[in-house]
């Protein structure tokens, strides 16, 4: 089974890498994470003075979150793509008529999102911190003013690592939220647009809620950690939500959401009557 899935994946891969929208989006992002950590502090009249220059952690922040916008965008074009797709060029005829069963066609096709997922992150947060590193500097946040240290070089570290770790299951979940939208039509035009759409509708609808119900929806997290740490290099604030610190709600809504995208996903997949 898991040689199956392996090549299927393998499979999966080339035609990834086959798509020229996959290197464009990465040329995008390669220019537009360090645009934003230019751009931000200029807008907001941010300065830099002899007592205190941008903390690289402040920077990475403003250009990490920007850039995971983008890449969420990205992986959900993909992911929406995946089984409608396959419908698309009718190709799912042919390979569902290979010794390969629906559950190792799924399971292939999830993991090669994930696998895509951790190549966007990755490649936003590398940018990221090549950028923060050489603009800005590597030290405890100070305050300019009084010219004592607000948090030392481990502790902004360490937010910054916790922001980044709280920020992937969210994006990963929106990736799932494509597999799910892409077993729902035979188009994938549809597909992306329905799966963008919905993750449109679901960022302004997010907005409009009290932060206690924003808690229980996965689209929360990423920006909220990435904003968070934003302001703990800043000076601005000092601590987490402890709410959601506390229960690790970071972790749990999204296990949650992606726990009951992909049943559902693949009861679809699974009841759809496909003749070869």
């Amino acid at each position: 089974m898991m040689t199956r899935i392996t090549r299927l994946m393998a499979a999966e891969f080339i035609k990834l890498f086959a798509q020229p929208f996959l290197y464009i989006s990465l040329i995008v992002l390669l220019l537009l994470t360090p645009l934003f950590e230019v751009a931000v502090p200029l807008v907001s009249g941010q300065k830099e003075t002899v007592w205190r220059s941008f903390n690289s952690v402040q920077l990475f922040a403003y250009g990490f979150k920007s850039g995971l916008k983008v890449a969420t965008y990205v992986l959900l074009v993909f992911s929406s793509m995946m089984f409608a797709g396959e419908f698309d060029r009718g190709t799912i005829k042919n390979l569902l008529t290979r010794p390969i069963t629906r559950l190792e066609f799924f399971v292939a096709k999830c993991l090669t999102v994930t696998g895509l997922a951790l190549l966007l992150f990755g490649f936003v947060f590398f940018v990221g911190s090549v950028a923060a590193l050489w603009r800005g500097d590597v030290g405890p946040v100070w305050d300019d003013s009084s010219y004592l240290i607000q948090r030392s070089t481990e502790e902004i570290l360490s937010h910054a690592r916790k922001a980044v770790f709280m920020s992937f299951l969210s994006f990963l979940a929106a990736g799932f939220l494509g597999i799910l939208v892409s077993n729902f039509t035979e188009s994938s035009g549809y597909a992306v647009s329905i799966g963008t759409g919905l993750f449109i509708t679901g960022e302004l609808v997010t907005g409009m809620l009290t932060d206690r119900s924003k808690q229980k929806i996965f689209l929360y997290y990423a920006p909220y950690a990435l904003e968070k740490l934003s302001q703990l290099g800043e000076g601005t604030t000092t601590r987490w939500d402890p709410d959601i610190d506390a229960s690790h709600l970071y972790l749990l809504v999204p296990l949650v959401t992606i726990a009951v995208f992909l049943p559902l996903a693949f009861s679809i997949f699974r009841s759809r009557n496909i003749s070869a």
